[in-house]
């Protein structure tokens, strides 16, 4: 029985931990102030909620000039390769 015991508090534990996990995206956004990539960490089980509440969301980017966000076209996590030509070469130039 306890060994039992044990490996259900083994498998509770570790879907507790993936659903509270977070991962790191990249999104490819049309803003106020152009094409951009902008990042950010998400629970995983949140990343279609997140996506979904970017558009009209106020960013800030490095040179400390605000931008709202039109459209999302694209988001990958921060590892992968962007599907969209113009994302690939905007990731590839690092300047955002």
């Amino acid at each position: 029985m306890k060994p039992l015991i044990i490996l259900l508090l083994a498998v509770f534990s570790s879907s507790l931990v993936f659903a509270s996990e977070k991962q790191d995206y990249k999104c490819y956004v049309n803003s106020t102030d152009g094409d951009k990539i902008v990042f950010y960490r998400w629970q995983v089980k949140e990343y279609k909620l997140k996506v979904d509440s970017l558009p009209g969301r106020i960013n800030v980017s490095k040179d400390n000039k605000k931008f709202y966000i039109r459209n999302v076209h694209e988001c990958v996590l921060i590892n992968e390769t962007f599907t969209l030509g113009r994302a690939q070469k905007l990731d590839l130039t690092r300047l955002y």
